[in-house]
C-alpha cells in the first residue's frame, strides 16, 4: 500500500510538473501574442495617422483651388460692376453737362 501511495504521489507530482509547464508554455504564448497585438496596434495607429494626415493636405490644397477660383470668379463680376459703372457715370456726366449747359444757355 505504501508503494501505490507513493506511486500516486509521483504521478500527482509529474501532473503538477505537466500543469505548471503548460501554465508557462501558455503566459509565452500569451505575452507573444500581446507583443503581435501591440504591434499590429502601433502599426495600425501610425497608418490611420499618416492617412489622416494626408487627407487632411489633399482637403486644404482643395479648399485653396476653391477659394482661388471663387476669387477668381468675383474679381471678374468686380471688373464688370466696375465697367458698368463707369458707363453709367460717364452716361450720367453727359447728361449733367449737358442739363448745366441748357440751364446756362437758357
Amino acid at each position: 500500500m505504501l508503494d501505490s501511495f507513493k506511486a500516486v504521489l509521483e504521478k500527482e507530482r509529474e501532473a503538477e510538473k505537466i500543469i505548471e509547464a503548460a501554465r508557462e508554455k501558455a503566459e509565452k504564448i500569451k505575452n507573444n501574442a500581446q507583443e503581435k497585438a501591440d504591434k499590429v496596434y502601433a502599426k495600425t495607429y501610425q497608418d490611420t495617422i499618416n492617412e489622416a494626415r494626408s487627407k487632411s493636405v489633399e482637403i486644404k490644397e482643395q479648399a485653396k483651388k476653391d477659394a482661388v477660383n471663387k476669387a477668381q470668379v468675383f474679381i471678374k463680376r468686380a471688373e464688370k460692376l466696375k465697367k458698368k459703372i463707369k458707363v453709367c457715370a460717364d452716361h450720367n456726366f453727359t447728361e449733367a453737362v449737358d442739363s448745366i449747359l441748357n440751364e446756362i444757355l437758357s
